[in-house]
């Protein structure tokens, strides 16, 4: 029997997923933008995503609506904060951020499983700068690698309500400096090795109706990339 709770929410993600292996990590250059609108019990962010059945972690950006319960931020017990580190969880995203067809910002997130304290490490790249972020303790997984990585726009609302945008707000079509987008999307795989992954290696994920997504291309500046995302106000039931 489905949970009553359960059915009082909607999940809906738009982005691209691998196909079954085994994963040390990944990296990915990630658009910034800001993400108005977000009701009282609603999420909307954009991430990178790897595990399994037996957990998973998660890098990216998120708003929350006020009376949303999940912790993001260093007050749960988890993430290990680096010293010297510039970003943690919580964090409140400040300017500048990406403009509808005027300004473009990003920041390219790595996760790697260290290959000597074996714990999962989250590094930031801006400007040319690499610093790292902090860490997940190995103790807290029952995996070694991971068998699925998602990059995506996710969100999550009370079917009471209109969903809320993902993204910049459009959809993944009107293309540069107008859509989201994940760039120089690289993996590594268990044996440490850095790859661009095929159209092959990889599926996407959509909800034509409320939230779209881009081929996987490769171009010559942003390497394997796609855009995603679309507007509030989706009333699809899934």
């Amino acid at each position: 029997m489905e949970d009553p709770l359960q059915l009082q929410f909607r999940t809906k993600a738009a982005g691209w997923q691998t196909k079954p292996g085994e994963f040390h990590g990944a990296r990915a250059q990630i658009g910034l933008w800001p993400i108005p609108d977000v009701k009282s019990n609603s999420t909307s962010e954009y991430s990178m995503a790897m595990g399994n059945d037996k957990g998973f972690v998660v890098a990216g950006f998120h708003l929350k609506g006020p009376q949303s319960t999940d912790c993001y931020n260093t007050e749960c017990p988890g993430f290990v904060v680096a010293d010297g580190a510039t970003l943690h969880p919580g964090q409140v995203m400040a300017p500048p951020l990406s403009t509808y067809d005027k300004d473009d910002y990003s920041i390219t997130l790595t996760i790697k499983k260290d290959e000597q304290t074996k714990d999962w490490s989250l590094y930031s790249t801006s400007l040319g700068k690499t610093t790292k972020v902090g860490w997940w303790s190995k103790t807290l997984f029952a995996f070694d690698t991971a068998s699925a990585i998602e990059f995506r726009g996710s969100v999550f609302y009370n079917y009471t309500e209109l969903s809320p945008p993902m993204g910049s707000g459009h959809f993944a079509k009107e293309g540069e400096k107008k859509s989201a987008y994940f760039k120089q999307i690289t993996l590594i795989d268990k044996n440490d090795k850095e790859y661009v992954p095929s159209p092959d290696d990889m599926f996407p994920m959509q909800h034509k109706k409320c939230y779209t997504v881009s081929a996987l291309e490769e171009t010559p500046d942003h390497g394997r990339m796609f855009y995603y995302g679309g507007p509030s106000g989706c009333k699809s039931f899934w």
